[in-house]
């Protein structure tokens, strides 16, 4: 639930008192924080259109000018950072995006934590949630339709749009090289040829975001072998820049981006394998991180990291997976930098990766894991705060190491895709309206089934599958057949 919106008001009255009694009170009073009400699209709503309108709603007014970058960002995974034009009518401000969001994306909207109402009371911790935009209807037939060279060993893939034209191109880690490979879309779901940037070695979690605040999308890689990260500042036109590195813990597997203490900008959270903990690398405002925090992560052998909003307070929270004892834990964030124990529970054998969304449809996010030792994928419920719930597992091939959330059916709930290492497959299991999961179909690997990225990659306005295969070094492009 949202943090209290009726904040007491402090009040300091100095009474000057005389023979006579009272003659005047003087009245000072401290500014009435900020504070969220309500928001459109709700949080973590699912089906939303590509063009909505976003909303939110404050306890005063605020002034309009302030709705700008980094105050205020509005971040689609696959399709970048959006401009657009903002409105007031009282206590409400109104966004309309200049550009539709990519089907089938999250969209996320981070309010730091400056912005003030015009009582002079700032927001405090900040502000942040997510949703789901719709994907149309299709057939669920796929078709593979191209198939990608990338370097040595590919593993994780970013689908964004990194050149502003407003077609989905593909970034992929490749371990043994370690270098990423970016294919840029063609504007029909058709990749070129392939343009290679120097990371670390056995390179492998990635994810996007504008790091720098210059309006251009960069990339973050995980480098296992060398215990840090390294950071691609991108150009704008598909290009990056040298990299930059960061020290984290041993062996990151993990990696998720949030603002974790609401000033506005993009931090980095890494779970490390062998050390046991997460890393908290917190962003100065510029792109530059300041050295390595060691924060707890609740489990043992710390393998993947989420970050969502688990108790729908508008402040991100993690939640984390250890391979060592098959443990899922919640912890929660304070807004300022921190994090607190909240909920844990025993999952299936040696858990590999984990993703949140709202599956059950009851506004809450809930939690997937992919089940590597018990060849499963394991679906967990929100019991409404935060606390994980009921917990089943959905058998897969074999040794399945990556799992996806996505309205692959476009009928407004998320399914899921496992991808199976040794099976040589990827499942696809499509969720039946009430958070369980029905039989879908499996898309084969030629060697590995090994990670996917979901997304729509010729416009259709229907999801797409990229499966990368690590063994067989390729990366097949699935369309769906609309």
């Amino acid at each position: 639930m949202f943090r209290s919106i009726l904040p007491s008001i402090p009040v300091l009255a100095l009474a000057l008192v005389g023979r006579a009694g009272a003659q005047s009170v003087a009245v000072a009073v401290s500014p009435w924080p900020l504070e969220v009400v309500r928001v459109e699209p709700a949080i973590n709503a699912v089906g939303v259109s590509r063009t909505t309108p976003i909303s939110i709603t404050f306890n005063q007014p605020v002034a309009l000018g302030q709705f700008v970058s980094p105050a205020v960002q509005i971040l689609g995974r696959w399709s970048a950072m959006h401009g657009g034009t903002w409105t007031v009518a009282g206590d409400t401000v109104t966004f309309t995006s200049s550009a539709a969001f990519s089907a089938g994306e999250t969209v996320t909207i981070n309010l730091a934590r400056h912005l003030a109402g015009t009582s002079g009371g700032t927001l405090r911790k900040g502000f942040a949630w997510s949703f789901w935009v719709e994907a149309r209807a299709s057939s669920m037939r796929y078709t593979a339709i191209q198939t990608l060279i990338p370097g040595d060993t590919p593993y994780g893939g970013y689908g964004g749009d990194i050149d502003g034209d407003g077609d989905l191109d593909l970034c992929i880690p490749n371990e043994n090289t370690s270098d990423v490979s970016v294919f840029l879309n063609d504007g029909t779901g058709t990749f070129g040829s392939v343009s290679s940037y120097g990371v670390g070695f056995h390179c492998s979690p990635s994810e996007a975001a504008d790091f720098d605040l210059d309006g251009n999308l960069d990339l973050v890689v995980a480098n296992i072998l060398d215990h840090d990260v390294s950071i691609l500042f991108g150009n704008g036109d598909g290009t990056f820049r040298t990299q930059v590195r960061y020290a984290v813990g041993q062996q990151p597997r993990g990696l998720a981006l949030l603002d974790v203490d609401g000033d506005g900008d993009t931090d980095i959270v890494t779970a490390n394998r062998s050390s046991s903990n997460l890393s908290l690398l917190l962003n100065d405002g510029t792109g530059q991180f300041a050295p390595a925090i060691s924060i707890p992560g609740g489990v043992q052998g710390e393998t993947g990291v989420a970050a969502c909003d688990m108790n729908n307070d508008g402040i991100f929270d993690l939640v984390v997976i250890g391979i060592s004892n098959d443990k899922l834990a919640v912890r929660l964030g304070d807004g300022e930098g921190g994090f607190v124990a909240h909920s844990s529970m025993i999952i299936g054998a040696s858990p590999w990766m984990v993703v949140c969304g709202d599956v059950d449809g009851d506004g809450w996010n809930d939690v997937g894991v992919a089940q590597s030792g018990s060849s499963s994928v394991g679906v967990v419920l929100n019991a409404g705060d935060g606390t994980l719930a009921s917990h089943a597992s959905y058998v897969t091939g074999s040794f399945p190491i990556a799992i996806d959330f996505g309205d692959l059916s476009g009928d407004g709930h998320l399914d899921l895709t496992a991808s199976c290492f040794s099976g040589g497959v990827f499942n696809v299991y499509l969720n039946t309206g009430n958070g369980t999961f029905g039989a879908g179909f499996t898309l084969p690997a030629i060697q590995a089934g090994s990670c996917t990225v979901l997304h729509d990659i010729d416009g259709d306005l229907d999801l797409d599958i990229t499966a990368i295969d690590e063994i067989a070094d390729v990366v097949t492009i699935y369309r769906q057949d609309g």
